[in-house]
């Protein structure tokens, strides 16, 4: 599976080297730029792909190590928010709420990243363009909850029960790319905090995934992870 999905971002980046190499003096600036996003986005694709298959497979080998520390998380949500805007090259606005969230957190900022950018960037990939995706994060006590929203394709109650498996993909998702890893990927990184994820979703009315994470309060340090 995620051999296969290398082989449509290698083939455009392929495609577009050669065009730039064969006509790059005849063409004109705006599809000179065309082309070369098209290689920089499809490079971040395949290492996003990577990442995630590296991930999981140090998960898996029990070689994958926690390491939470003190994290700003309004800022870290405005930083992964701004980098999907830009790996999804703005395909849709994503409105983010911060509501009364501490300055301080206590969180393992690379598995946190895994679990926003996954999250929106499926809520991207399934949605119109130009549809807003809503990302709230607020307080509950010691726990950050964090609510992400589209209105997108939706998945089928069928499908939702398969959903956290590797290589499950729902059974609308047509042509747009993917591994199916993603969601497991969240998964474990949210398990790794001691918190959860709770999945809603219609056919053709969208999807909502909330995710809760301990990670506020005196005794966070202690429970996390046990």
């Amino acid at each position: 599976m995620v051999s296969h999905e290398f082989r449509t971002p290698l083939g455009i980046i392929q495609s577009s080297a050669e065009l730039l190499r064969d006509f790059h003096e005849k063409m004109p600036p705006a599809e000179l730029h065309e082309q070369l996003e098209s290689i920089s986005r499809n490079t971040r694709r395949m290492a996003g792909m990577m990442e995630e298959v590296l991930v999981l497979s140090r998960l898996d080998a029990g070689k994958l190590d926690f390491q939470p520390a003190t994290l700003d998380l309004n800022n870290f949500c405005r930083r992964v928010v701004d980098e999907v805007l830009s790996a999804t090259n703005r395909r849709c606005p994503i409105e983010l709420s911060l509501n009364s969230i501490p300055s301080e957190a206590w969180a393992d900022e690379r598995l946190l990243g895994h679990i926003f950018t996954n999250l929106l960037s499926n809520a991207v990939k399934y949605s119109e363009a130009g549809a807003t995706v809503h990302f709230l994060v607020e307080r509950n006590g010691s726990d950050a909850v964090c609510v992400i929203r589209d209105q997108g394709i939706g998945i089928s109650e069928e499908d939702q029960q398969q959903l956290f498996k590797a290589f499950h993909r729902g059974s609308n998702v047509g042509t747009r790319p993917g591994t199916g890893l993603g969601l497991l990927l969240v998964k474990r990184c949210a398990d790794l905090h001691g918190g959860a994820v709770k999945m809603n979703s219609k056919i053709g009315e969208g999807t909502t995934v909330t995710v809760r994470l301990p990670i506020f309060g005196t005794n966070h340090e202690k429970n996390i992870g046990h």
